[in-house]
């Protein structure tokens, strides 16, 4: 290492530490503790999300299997033509699917009749997939898939990864602004105890 850039770390580290000597102040310390914590932050931050992405994902998978081990797909049969997609008012595109009258299959060897979400003028003894709860058949949402499982822990390791040192970047703001206005009445305080003394000897 040259003698400049070793000079100049040590230039950084002093500033950093906020020098050194016994003209330090209890308060000077303080926020060099909380320039540490924040280093700590960022260094902690990525295994933190990391961790979190892992456990999210194994508690979405186990409940993604749970709700699998609920339901079963069958095909829905279509006993009328599905309508046209009726207006907003709005102004906004026509909706994705609009509610049919069919009939599936449900656990037991029977038929259960009712309401399913289709494309829009979809015809009558069209066999669409739906998802059916095993134990009366009636139709539900289906089960939590690979995509939704990997955008949510993705989102908890972003919260991690990026509102750790945020927050703790936050308080560190606050901790110095508090510093800052003890130094203040500190120094406010001993100018009011020396300024008689001086200005009498100016006089």
């Amino acid at each position: 290492m040259s003698t400049s850039t070793d000079t100049a770390l040590r230039r950084s580290l002093r500033r950093f530490t906020l020098g050194s000597g016994p003209l330090k102040r209890g308060s000077d310390r303080l926020q060099v503790a909380g320039r540490l914590v924040v280093v700590l932050a960022l260094l902690v931050a990525p295994p933190l999300a990391v961790a979190a992405t892992a456990a999210t994902t194994s508690r979405l998978e186990a409940l993604a299997a749970a709700g699998a081990a609920e339901r079963s797909r069958v095909d829905a049969v279509l006993l009328e033509d599905a309508p046209e997609a009726g207006a907003s008012g709005y102004g906004e595109q026509e909706p994705v699917t609009v509610p049919a009258r069919a009939v599936w299959p449900v656990p037991g060897g029977t038929e259960r009749e009712g309401i399913v979400l289709v494309s829009p003028h979809t015809a009558a003894g069209t066999a669409v997939p739906v998802w059916v709860d095993r134990d009366d058949g009636h139709v539900t949402s289906p089960p939590m898939d690979r995509s939704r499982i990997d955008g949510s822990a993705m989102g908890v390791g972003a919260v991690f990864l990026l509102g750790v040192p945020l927050a703790t970047w936050t308080l560190y703001v606050v901790l110095c602004a508090a510093l800052d206005a003890h130094r203040q009445r500190r120094w406010a305080q001993g100018w009011a105890a020396v300024e008689p003394e001086w200005g009498t000897r100016l006089l």
